[in-house]
């Protein structure tokens, strides 16, 4: 029986953790940004300027629509418990 040889690759893998708490808004705009963009050390140094110029721009465009995810996702939790009769907890996600 023949047999091919077969090989993957999926790259670079990074894992970043945190104690007691879920990522910042901030930290994953970081991580989505670190994952689309990369800018080279050898780049001229007024190319590069730019290039971490719209890599800042990058993240908080990222940064903005995460939170408004967020708070939609919140203003739809509060409006699912207050349609089910649970007025205590929906105001408690409200204050989130």
């Amino acid at each position: 029986m023949q047999t091919d040889k077969f090989e993957i690759s999926i790259g670079d893998l990074g894992v970043q953790t945190t104690h007691k708490r879920g990522h910042t808004v901030e930290e994953v705009a970081e991580m989505a940004t670190n994952k689309i963009l990369s800018i080279s050390e050898t780049l001229d140094p007024m190319v590069k300027a730019q290039a971490y110029a719209f890599r800042d721009r990058c993240k908080m465009v990222i940064a903005f629509y995460i939170q408004e995810g967020i708070n939609n996702n919140l203003c739809t939790i509060f409006n699912q418990l207050e349609q089910q009769g649970h007025s205590d907890l929906a105001q408690i996600i409200r204050r989130l």
